[in-house]
Protein backbone atom coordinates (compact mmCIF):
# COMPACT_ATOMS: atom_id res chain seq x y z
CA UNK A 1 0.00 0.00 0.00
CA UNK A 2 2.98 2.26 0.08
CA UNK A 3 2.58 3.93 -3.02
CA UNK A 4 -0.57 4.90 -1.79
CA UNK A 5 1.07 8.07 -0.26
CA UNK A 6 1.36 9.69 -3.51
CA UNK A 7 -2.41 10.62 -3.49
CA UNK A 8 -0.80 13.21 -0.35
CA UNK A 9 1.40 14.45 -2.33
CA UNK A 10 3.92 12.47 -0.39
CA UNK A 11 7.16 10.17 -1.51
CA UNK A 12 7.31 7.19 -0.37
CA UNK A 13 9.48 5.41 1.18
CA UNK A 14 9.27 2.47 2.86
CA UNK A 15 6.80 0.25 5.00
CA UNK A 16 7.11 -0.03 8.68
CA UNK A 17 5.47 -3.14 10.02
CA UNK A 18 8.46 -3.12 13.11
CA UNK A 19 6.07 -0.43 14.78
CA UNK A 20 3.16 -1.43 16.69
CA UNK A 21 0.15 0.05 15.67
CA UNK A 22 -2.01 1.99 18.28
CA UNK A 23 -6.00 1.25 18.46
CA UNK A 24 -7.98 -1.43 17.60
CA UNK A 25 -7.66 -2.61 13.83
CA UNK A 26 -10.97 -3.04 13.24
CA UNK A 27 -12.07 0.22 12.87
CA UNK A 28 -11.42 -0.23 9.11
CA UNK A 29 -10.62 -2.97 6.57
CA UNK A 30 -6.93 -2.82 6.27
CA UNK A 31 -4.41 -0.44 8.21
CA UNK A 32 -0.45 -0.07 8.37
CA UNK A 33 2.15 2.12 8.64
CA UNK A 34 4.54 3.69 6.02
CA UNK A 35 7.41 6.23 6.11
CA UNK A 36 7.78 9.05 3.55
CA UNK A 37 11.63 9.78 1.90
CA UNK A 38 11.99 12.42 4.85
CA UNK A 39 11.59 9.44 7.58
CA UNK A 40 8.24 10.56 8.62
CA UNK A 41 5.61 7.91 9.72
CA UNK A 42 2.37 8.13 8.79
CA UNK A 43 -0.67 5.17 9.35
CA UNK A 44 -2.32 4.68 6.14
CA UNK A 45 -6.19 2.79 6.29
CA UNK A 46 -8.51 1.24 4.22
CA UNK A 47 -12.00 2.25 4.45
CA UNK A 48 -14.64 -0.60 4.47
CA UNK A 49 -17.49 -0.03 1.74
CA UNK A 50 -19.63 2.61 3.22
CA UNK A 51 -17.38 4.31 5.54
CA UNK A 52 -16.67 7.09 3.35
CA UNK A 53 -19.25 9.82 4.10
CA UNK A 54 -18.96 9.40 7.95
CA UNK A 55 -14.92 8.91 7.89
CA UNK A 56 -15.11 12.28 5.81
CA UNK A 57 -17.26 14.18 8.11
CA UNK A 58 -14.51 12.76 10.74
CA UNK A 59 -11.93 13.73 8.69
CA UNK A 60 -13.21 17.33 8.92
CA UNK A 61 -14.53 17.45 12.76
CA UNK A 62 -10.51 15.69 13.78
CA UNK A 63 -9.30 18.77 11.45
CA UNK A 64 -11.02 21.22 13.63
CA UNK A 65 -10.19 19.80 16.84
CA UNK A 66 -6.77 20.22 16.15
CA UNK A 67 -6.95 23.48 14.77
CA UNK A 68 -7.71 24.42 18.45
CA UNK A 69 -4.51 22.65 19.90
CA UNK A 70 -6.50 19.57 21.35
CA UNK A 71 -4.16 16.36 20.52
CA UNK A 72 -5.36 14.24 18.23
CA UNK A 73 -3.43 12.76 14.91
CA UNK A 74 -6.04 14.27 12.69
CA UNK A 75 -6.22 12.89 8.89
CA UNK A 76 -4.85 15.03 6.29
CA UNK A 77 -6.02 16.25 3.01
CA UNK A 78 -5.36 14.60 -0.17
CA UNK A 79 -4.20 16.19 -3.23
CA UNK A 80 -7.80 16.89 -3.91
CA UNK A 81 -8.51 18.57 -0.47
CA UNK A 82 -10.76 15.51 1.00
CA UNK A 83 -9.81 14.12 3.84
CA UNK A 84 -10.75 10.26 2.28
CA UNK A 85 -8.78 9.78 -0.64
CA UNK A 86 -10.46 7.57 -3.80
CA UNK A 87 -8.00 4.91 -6.23
CA UNK A 88 -9.21 2.16 -7.44
CA UNK A 89 -12.33 1.90 -6.43
CA UNK A 90 -11.39 2.23 -2.54
CA UNK A 91 -10.93 4.63 0.36
CA UNK A 92 -8.22 5.40 2.51
CA UNK A 93 -7.08 8.03 5.02
CA UNK A 94 -3.83 9.50 6.30
CA UNK A 95 -2.98 10.54 9.60
CA UNK A 96 0.33 10.94 11.07
CA UNK A 97 1.88 8.34 13.59
CA UNK A 98 2.21 9.73 17.55
CA UNK A 99 4.54 7.34 19.11
CA UNK A 100 3.92 7.48 22.78
CA UNK A 101 4.69 5.28 25.75
CA UNK A 102 3.05 1.89 26.32
CA UNK A 103 -0.03 1.64 29.05
CA UNK A 104 0.86 -0.28 32.55
CA UNK A 105 -1.54 -2.49 32.80
CA UNK A 106 -3.37 -2.90 35.28
CA UNK A 107 -1.45 -0.74 37.27
CA UNK A 108 -2.47 2.21 35.38
CA UNK A 109 -5.93 2.26 37.56
CA UNK A 110 -4.40 3.46 40.53
CA UNK A 111 -2.37 6.63 39.18
CA UNK A 112 -3.76 9.65 39.87
CA UNK A 113 -1.65 11.53 37.60
CA UNK A 114 -3.19 10.23 34.93
CA UNK A 115 -6.87 10.68 36.08
CA UNK A 116 -5.96 14.69 36.13
CA UNK A 117 -4.95 14.48 32.63
CA UNK A 118 -8.05 12.34 31.03
CA UNK A 119 -10.02 14.76 33.31
CA UNK A 120 -8.11 17.64 31.39
CA UNK A 121 -8.75 16.01 27.80
CA UNK A 122 -12.66 15.77 28.82
CA UNK A 123 -12.96 19.18 29.66
CA UNK A 124 -11.01 20.15 26.47
CA UNK A 125 -12.87 18.07 24.18
CA UNK A 126 -16.29 19.80 25.71
CA UNK A 127 -15.25 23.16 25.38
CA UNK A 128 -14.10 22.84 21.61
CA UNK A 129 -17.16 20.79 20.89
CA UNK A 130 -19.97 23.71 20.13
CA UNK A 131 -17.64 25.07 17.12
CA UNK A 132 -17.78 21.41 15.65
CA UNK A 133 -21.46 21.18 13.66
CA UNK A 134 -20.73 17.76 11.34
CA UNK A 135 -22.62 15.68 13.49
CA UNK A 136 -25.72 17.69 14.31
CA UNK A 137 -27.24 16.37 11.46
CA UNK A 138 -26.98 12.52 13.18
CA UNK A 139 -29.94 10.49 14.46
CA UNK A 140 -29.86 11.78 18.26
CA UNK A 141 -28.40 8.04 20.03
CA UNK A 142 -30.89 6.75 22.50
CA UNK A 143 -29.43 3.86 24.60
CA UNK A 144 -32.49 2.06 25.67
CA UNK A 145 -33.39 1.12 22.16
CA UNK A 146 -29.56 -0.24 21.70
CA UNK A 147 -29.94 -1.90 25.39
CA UNK A 148 -33.65 -3.02 24.11
CA UNK A 149 -32.07 -4.13 20.77
CA UNK A 150 -29.25 -6.58 22.25
CA UNK A 151 -31.41 -7.65 24.33
CA UNK A 152 -34.42 -9.00 21.69
CA UNK A 153 -31.26 -10.71 19.59
CA UNK A 154 -29.44 -12.42 23.36
CA UNK A 155 -33.17 -13.84 23.94
CA UNK A 156 -32.86 -16.52 20.61
CA UNK A 157 -29.36 -17.09 20.28
CA UNK A 158 -28.31 -16.77 24.04
CA UNK A 159 -30.83 -17.33 26.19
CA UNK A 160 -28.76 -17.96 29.25
CA UNK A 161 -26.78 -15.00 28.32
CA UNK A 162 -30.07 -12.93 28.23
CA UNK A 163 -31.59 -14.12 31.32
CA UNK A 164 -28.28 -13.39 32.93
CA UNK A 165 -28.99 -10.25 32.17
CA UNK A 166 -32.35 -9.41 32.49
CA UNK A 167 -31.60 -8.45 36.42
CA UNK A 168 -29.45 -5.22 35.12
CA UNK A 169 -32.65 -3.52 32.95
CA UNK A 170 -34.67 -2.43 36.31
CA UNK A 171 -32.38 -0.47 37.30
CA UNK A 172 -31.25 1.65 34.15
CA UNK A 173 -34.77 3.11 34.31
CA UNK A 174 -34.20 6.47 36.04
CA UNK A 175 -31.18 7.06 33.32
CA UNK A 176 -34.15 5.80 30.63
CA UNK A 177 -36.63 8.74 31.90
CA UNK A 178 -34.22 10.95 31.77
CA UNK A 179 -32.28 10.48 28.80
CA UNK A 180 -34.04 13.09 26.61
CA UNK A 181 -33.36 15.50 29.11
CA UNK A 182 -29.70 15.04 29.37
CA UNK A 183 -27.35 18.01 28.27
CA UNK A 184 -25.53 16.55 25.39
CA UNK A 185 -22.31 17.21 24.03
CA UNK A 186 -19.98 16.61 21.36
CA UNK A 187 -18.24 13.43 22.51
CA UNK A 188 -15.70 10.98 21.73
CA UNK A 189 -17.66 7.79 22.21
CA UNK A 190 -14.93 5.33 23.01
CA UNK A 191 -13.15 7.01 25.23
CA UNK A 192 -10.77 5.00 27.53
CA UNK A 193 -7.09 4.71 28.57
CA UNK A 194 -6.70 2.37 25.76
CA UNK A 195 -7.34 4.84 23.08
CA UNK A 196 -4.54 7.26 24.34
CA UNK A 197 -1.14 7.27 23.08
CA UNK A 198 1.05 8.16 26.86
CA UNK A 199 3.96 9.77 27.07
CA UNK A 200 4.40 8.63 30.21
CA UNK A 201 1.57 9.96 32.25
CA UNK A 202 0.88 12.71 29.58
CA UNK A 203 -1.79 12.77 26.95
CA UNK A 204 0.27 13.31 23.39
CA UNK A 205 -3.07 12.13 21.81
CA UNK A 206 -6.11 10.87 21.49
CA UNK A 207 -6.94 8.23 19.10
CA UNK A 208 -10.02 6.18 17.34
CA UNK A 209 -12.49 8.54 16.99
CA UNK A 210 -15.17 5.97 14.98
CA UNK A 211 -17.77 6.46 17.03
CA UNK A 212 -17.64 10.08 17.23
CA UNK A 213 -21.11 12.20 18.44
CA UNK A 214 -23.56 14.17 20.56
CA UNK A 215 -24.14 12.22 23.10
CA UNK A 216 -24.74 12.83 27.13
CA UNK A 217 -22.65 15.14 28.58
CA UNK A 218 -20.84 12.49 30.93
CA UNK A 219 -21.04 9.74 27.88
CA UNK A 220 -17.41 9.92 27.81
CA UNK A 221 -16.41 9.69 31.37
CA UNK A 222 -18.90 6.69 32.17
CA UNK A 223 -16.99 4.34 29.15
CA UNK A 224 -13.97 5.39 30.99
CA UNK A 225 -14.75 4.34 34.73
CA UNK A 226 -16.68 1.65 33.20
CA UNK A 227 -12.78 -0.03 31.51
CA UNK A 228 -11.20 0.78 34.72
CA UNK A 229 -13.53 -0.89 36.78
CA UNK A 230 -12.99 -3.89 35.22
CA UNK A 231 -10.10 -3.93 35.82
CA UNK A 232 -10.44 -3.58 39.35
CA UNK A 233 -14.03 -2.88 40.43
CA UNK A 234 -12.82 -1.23 43.65
CA UNK A 235 -10.70 1.22 41.16
CA UNK A 236 -13.77 2.80 40.85
CA UNK A 237 -13.19 4.72 44.32
CA UNK A 238 -9.53 4.76 44.29
CA UNK A 239 -6.57 5.92 42.16
CA UNK A 240 -7.23 7.28 38.98
CA UNK A 241 -11.07 7.46 39.11
CA UNK A 242 -11.04 10.22 41.97
CA UNK A 243 -8.38 12.10 40.05
CA UNK A 244 -10.75 12.01 37.34
CA UNK A 245 -13.53 13.32 38.53
CA UNK A 246 -12.49 15.72 40.83
CA UNK A 247 -10.70 17.58 37.84
CA UNK A 248 -13.71 17.79 36.13
CA UNK A 249 -15.56 19.09 39.03
CA UNK A 250 -13.14 21.30 39.27
CA UNK A 251 -14.35 22.75 36.24
CA UNK A 252 -17.88 22.93 36.57
CA UNK A 253 -18.66 19.25 34.14
CA UNK A 254 -19.96 17.49 37.00
CA UNK A 255 -23.59 19.26 36.70
CA UNK A 256 -25.86 17.53 39.27
CA UNK A 257 -28.36 16.27 36.54
CA UNK A 258 -25.79 14.40 35.09
CA UNK A 259 -23.72 13.28 37.94
CA UNK A 260 -26.50 11.45 39.68
CA UNK A 261 -27.29 9.17 37.03
CA UNK A 262 -23.46 8.36 36.59
CA UNK A 263 -23.07 5.02 38.03
CA UNK A 264 -26.39 4.20 36.22
CA UNK A 265 -24.93 5.50 32.78
CA UNK A 266 -21.62 3.23 33.43
CA UNK A 267 -23.51 0.36 33.97
CA UNK A 268 -25.56 0.63 30.27
CA UNK A 269 -23.25 1.49 28.45
CA UNK A 270 -21.70 -2.11 29.03
CA UNK A 271 -23.96 -3.59 26.78
CA UNK A 272 -21.89 -1.42 24.24
CA UNK A 273 -18.72 -3.75 25.85
CA UNK A 274 -20.80 -7.54 25.73
CA UNK A 275 -21.68 -6.87 22.45
CA UNK A 276 -18.11 -6.25 21.33
CA UNK A 277 -16.88 -10.01 23.83
CA UNK A 278 -20.39 -11.10 21.77
CA UNK A 279 -18.88 -9.98 18.23
CA UNK A 280 -15.40 -11.55 18.88
CA UNK A 281 -16.88 -14.65 20.36
CA UNK A 282 -14.67 -14.16 23.39
CA UNK A 283 -16.15 -16.39 26.11
CA UNK A 284 -14.19 -15.52 28.72
CA UNK A 285 -15.18 -11.94 28.34
CA UNK A 286 -18.40 -12.34 27.96
CA UNK A 287 -17.89 -14.04 31.45
CA UNK A 288 -16.35 -11.33 32.81
CA UNK A 289 -18.87 -8.73 31.81
CA UNK A 290 -21.93 -10.57 33.25
CA UNK A 291 -20.10 -10.79 36.70
CA UNK A 292 -19.17 -7.16 36.12
CA UNK A 293 -22.71 -5.85 35.31
CA UNK A 294 -24.47 -7.44 38.11
CA UNK A 295 -21.72 -6.55 40.59
CA UNK A 296 -22.55 -2.64 39.13
CA UNK A 297 -25.95 -3.20 39.48
CA UNK A 298 -25.61 -4.47 42.95
CA UNK A 299 -23.47 -1.38 43.82
CA UNK A 300 -25.46 1.54 42.02
CA UNK A 301 -26.66 2.53 45.39
CA UNK A 302 -23.47 3.26 47.09
CA UNK A 303 -21.29 4.67 44.50
CA UNK A 304 -22.55 8.51 43.92
CA UNK A 305 -22.30 8.39 47.69
CA UNK A 306 -18.76 7.11 47.97
CA UNK A 307 -17.82 9.75 45.05
CA UNK A 308 -19.44 12.70 46.88
CA UNK A 309 -17.81 12.13 49.95
CA UNK A 310 -14.35 12.66 48.10
CA UNK A 311 -15.59 15.71 45.81
CA UNK A 312 -16.39 17.44 48.78
CA UNK A 313 -12.67 17.00 50.33
CA UNK A 314 -11.41 20.32 50.89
Amino acid sequence: MIEKLTLWGLVPGRPRPDIALPGSPQRCLDRALMEDDTGRVWMLEQLRPGQFERRERIGHALSSLENTGFPVPAYIPDLNGRFVAEHDNSHFQLSPFIPGTPLPQPEFIEDSERGHNLGDILVTLHNAGPAIQEFDIDPPFILESYVNNLMATLAPRNPNIHEALLPVLSSLTPLFEAWNELPMVLSHGDFHPLNIIWREQSVAAVIDWEFIGVRPALFDVANCLGCIGIEDPLALVRGLTPALLTTLNEFGCLEKTNFVLLPELILGMRFAWMSEWLRRHDTEMIDLEIRYMRLLTNSIDTLLPAWQQFLEQP
